[in-house]
């Protein structure tokens, strides 16, 4: 099984932090989160030479730093990463992707030690991380179930009375699925439709019922995205209360 990290964003709610050095890049509690993230699949069994991280912003620095600490990543540059949106990160890691099944996460998220292994074991051919217990706000992508429990819908704009959870970013894919997720993300350009994101494809193949998505409940993991300086506090908090306490 492979890993794609979507990693090309510039972070500009973490300047001064990003003013030199892509988002990822960025240390938590003195570790880059990526690096944080690559230690977390390599101990669930993934191991970089596995992974393909997607980067834009500085993406030479991105390169270095990874060989430097060992790393042996595949980077795949997204050239559109400012004016399109994260629908071309994942499209532009196709040809590194194809005929394996994989995981599919941001590269801005703080994960804990469950959720990977978890998502991994699960079976299925595509898997939402969702949180059932999470408040369906505006902000929240939601999952619509159908009765025999397969997802019908997965956006912001759904009705949260008739919605189960919120998916929380990670995805595992088999081959085929991944197969055609990439058939619908390659329609978007043509669509007019350049600012969406990479999850508007699952809800779109699994609306039409063209590929079985299913969710994994995870809502006793913790995942914390990191988008701005308040983010970072919390999660260096999270971090150094769970370094005090293993």
């Amino acid at each position: 099984m492979k890993t794609v990290i979507l990693a090309a964003g510039v972070g500009s709610r973490l300047a001064p932090l990003t003013n030199d050095r892509p988002k990822v890049l960025v240390p938590i509690d003195g570790r880059p989160i990526l690096f944080r993230q690559l230690d977390l699949l390599a101990a669930a069994g993934i191991p970089s030479d596995q992974v393909v991280v997607v980067g834009g912003y500085r993406i030479d620095m991105l390169r270095t730093e990874l060989t430097k600490a060992g790393f042996g990543c595949k980077v795949v540059l997204n050239e559109k990463y400012e004016p399109w949106g994260n629908f071309f990160s994942l499209l532009v890691a196709e040809s590194e992707l194809r005929g394996h099944d994989f995981l599919q996460f941001d590269g801005d998220v703080i994960l804990d030690d469950k959720i990977l292994p978890r998502m991994i074991a699960a079976p299925g051919e595509a898997l939402l991380a969702t949180d059932p217990e999470a408040e369906l706000d505006d902000d929240a992508m939601k999952v619509e179930l159908d009765p025999a429990g397969r997802v019908i819908g997965l956006d912001k704009k759904l009705d949260a009375k008739k919605c189960m959870g919120e998916y929380i970013g990670i995805t595992k894919l088999s081959a085929r699925a991944g197969a055609a997720v990439f058939r619908e993300l390659a329609k978007f350009p043509g669509e007019g439709i350049t600012h969406e994101y990479y999850d508007h494809a699952y809800h779109r193949l699994s609306s039409r019922n063209e590929i079985p998505f299913g969710i994994v409940d995870v809502h006793d993991c913790k995942v914390l995205e990191v988008d701005d300086l308040t983010d970072l506090a919390r999660a260096e908090d999270i971090l150094r209360r769970r370094a005090a306490t293993a």
